[in-house]
Formats: C-alpha cells, sequence, structure tokens
C-alpha cells in the first residue's frame, strides 16, 4: 500500500546516507594514512593495506623526523567497524605527535641511538597514557609496533605493543623475531615497555603485518597461520615489494571467494644489498 510504500523509500534514504557518511568516512581515514612513502636513500619501504570493510581498524605510518630518523608504525585497532576507525586516526595522530615532540626535546649533543630510544619510550607511553586515562571506559586498546629506524647506521630502536612477532629477514633467511615488548597500548595507566634494539645489515629486510594475514580463513575454514607465513618470507633474495607480492597473492589464493572478516596490513623495510 502507498504507506508501505512511503516507508520503503524512507528506509532507502536512510541506508543511502549511511553509505555516503561511510564513504567519506573511508575517504578521511584515507588522509591520515601517508598518502606517498618518504624517500630513505639506501632504503626500500612498501604497504600492503587491503581493508575487510569500508574502514579499516589496521593502520600503518612511515615518517620522516628532525634528526634524519624514520618512524616505522604498523598497528591494530581492537574490535571492527566506525569505532575502530575513528580510534585509528587517534592513535596514529598521538604517535605521531608525541614522536615529533619527543625529538624536540632532545638535545643536540646527543648520540642518536640514544635519542632515538627516548623517542620510542616517550610516544609509546604518552599515547597509552592518554588513551587509558582519557578513554578507558570505552576499553579501546591496539597492539602496535614503533620502530625509529637511524638510516645511516642501519640501528632501529622498537617496542613491540602486544602485536604480531615483526620478521627479519637476511639474505639467507628468517634472521629473528621481533616479539613483544610490553602489552597492547591504551590497555591500562601507567603499563611498562620495554625497549629493544637490532642492526639491520645491508640486505636485511624487516617485515610487518597484521594478523589479517595470519588469522585469514579459506572456504574449508582453514587458517593461514604464522607457519605458512614463515615459510614465504623465508625465500631469500626478495625486495620490499616483491615479498608483499608473494604474500599477497598466496594469501588471496588461499582465501579465495571467502569474505574476508578482518583487515590485511602488511609493511616491509629494507636496506639495499651493496650489490645494488
Amino acid at each position: 500500500n502507498f504507506n508501505t510504500m512511503i516507508e520503503g523509500l524512507r528506509e532507502w534514504e536512510r541506508m543511502k546516507v549511511i553509505e555516503f557518511e561511510l564513504e567519506k568516512g573511508q575517504q578521511i581515514q584515507k588522509d591520515f594514512l601517508p598518502g606517498r612513502l618518504p624517500k630513505v636513500p639506501n632504503w626500500e619501504i612498501a604497504i600492503c593495506f587491503q581493508p575487510a570493510g569500508q574502514v579499516a581498524g589496521d593502520f600503518y605510518d612511515v615518517f620522516k623526523m628532525p634528526n634524519g630518523a624514520v618512524g616505522l608504525v604498523i598497528a591494530d585497532v581492537c574490535d571492527k567497524g566506525v569505532g575502530s576507525a575513528l580510534y585509528m586516526a587517534l592513535f596514529r595522530s598521538l604517535i605521531r605527535v608525541f614522536s615529533m615532540q619527543s625529538v624536540a626535546d632532545q638535545p643536540d649533543d646527543r648520540q642518536i641511538q640514544q635519542s632515538d630510544r627516548e623517542i620510542v619510550r616517550t610516544a609509546v607511553s604518552m599515547t597509552n597514557d592518554y588513551i587509558a586515562q582519557n578513554h578507558g571506559d570505552e576499553c579501546m586498546f591496539a597492539t602496535l609496533f614503533f620502530g625509529v629506524l637511524d638510516p645511516q647506521s642501519g640501528e632501529l630502536a622498537y617496542i613491540n605493543a602486544g602485536h604480531e612477532p615483526l620478521y627479519v629477514i637476511s639474505p639467507a633467511g628468517i634472521r629473528t623475531a621481533l616479539k613483544p615488548t610490553g602489552p597492547a597500548v591504551g590497555l591500562m595507566p601507567s603499563a611498562q615497555f620495554e625497549i629493544q634494539q637490532i642492526h639491520l645489515h645491508q640486505g636485511d629486510l624487516l617485515l610487518g603485518y597484521t594478523d589479517g594475514v595470519t588469522e585469514a580463513r579459506s572456504a574449508e575454514d582453514k587458517i593461514f597461520t604464522r607457519e605458512r607465513l614463515q615459510s614465504l618470507v623465508g625465500t631469500p633474495g626478495q625486495s620490499a615489494a616483491d615479498l608483499l607480492e608473494t604474500i599477497k597473492r598466496e594469501l588471496f589464493a588461499f582465501i579465495d571467494r571467502e569474505p574476508r572478516n578482518d583487515d590485511v596490513t602488511m609493511l616491509a623495510v629494507q636496506r639495499m644489498p651493496a650489490t645494488r
């Protein structure tokens, strides 16, 4: 009848408004991520970012600092949907602001390795405390890796806050895994995060990823697994971009047409081999 038709039109209009708002949110979220990755001499940086829906809880960041260091971030905010996407923007902004503030506070005569460790500690601790103290009632948190790379020396100071282990891959295969050094960010005020440091040699490649990779499911309800990922990254001689393409090809062939229920994000950073 006429009333049913009018109600149907109103529902259609409501759905179009929601769709429009989600598309706008998707564009705003994209604007929070680096449009272009910074160029770092003698280093290759590659990214894979595939949201499962219109907005994502995963995020990454690569940015240069005034002291010449490079900030590297890969993270996964808990939950899904618009709320997770909003917190993604907040986490990303806080890490950038607090790390830049920490650089400004460093005395000029400090060694870069010492100041990089301080940048990592300050940015992660202050982001954690801000989220836990101001948004604790929402119980939102993020697993997060934040590293500060000195591109001249290859030294990487980092905190892995409850995130998936990152792999350091040498030309011979997987050299080590950068396992969690503290809890997820935002769970509790004054949480303790241990700072670690590793040297990336010529030819070494750092690979970060979110659990949307390792926990992806096939049509047969099988899980991709960390072991399957390790078998792909253990193949030596791949560039950062080539490695991500290899993983993407195998991952999406594994998923096939099965709907994805989680975002897929990867970050690869390689120190160029001497022969390039």
